[in-house]
């Protein structure tokens, strides 16, 4: 899922390369991981959005116009989990992170922003009701926010590009 110049809205398209790409980085991180590190890999995968995360996915969609992009990453995937990318990865499926809410004093919103996931340290990740993508300072949701994209296409993306990077230097990513 290359970014464009000029990025254009995120479309199932856009989602089906995202899966086909990270999930093929995946696979390459897990071949001879156990040789390289001394250990078993852990789960890294994408999952397929269940029934539930579907309709939480509509019930977001009406939920505030800027959710949009979010509900339909959530109608196409599901939880995904990158356990042995950099400090790993957790993006949670649609029915989970439509519960998990935080306020965004920094984003200026009325309608809390909803948590899609986090890192191995626990630092979260939630994405604003203007369609930014956020990143706690700290493991905590009472330590403030960065904001890190103006979208969650350009989220995906570097998380594509971390996992991208650890696969061929073994370094941390973007995220």
């Amino acid at each position: 899922m290359r970014l464009p110049s000029d990025p254009a809205p995120l479309t199932p398209a856009h989602l089906a390369a995202w899966r086909a790409e990270v999930s093929a980085s995946l696979s390459a991180v897990t071949r001879g991981f156990e040789q390289k590190y001394g250990y078993g890999p852990g789960e890294n995968a994408i999952h397929p959005p269940e029934a539930a995360d579907r309709a939480a996915a509509a019930r977001l969609a009406a939920e505030a116009p800027a959710f949009a992009e979010l509900a339909l990453y959530f109608g196409e995937i599901g939880a995904v989990t990158m356990s042995d990318v950099g400090n790993a990865y957790f993006l949670h499926a649609g029915a989970r992170a439509v519960r998990e809410r935080v306020a965004l004093p920094e984003a200026g919103e009325a309608v809390d922003a909803v948590l899609i996931g986090s890192d191995g340290g626990g630092i979260l990740y939630a994405v604003g009701a203007d369609g930014a993508v956020w990143r706690s300072l700290a493991a905590s949701e009472e330590c403030g926010f960065d904001r890190i994209t103006d979208g969650l296409m350009e989220f995906l993306d570097l998380l594509r590009r971390s996992v991208d990077r650890f696969n061929r230097t073994g370094q941390p990513g973007f995220v």
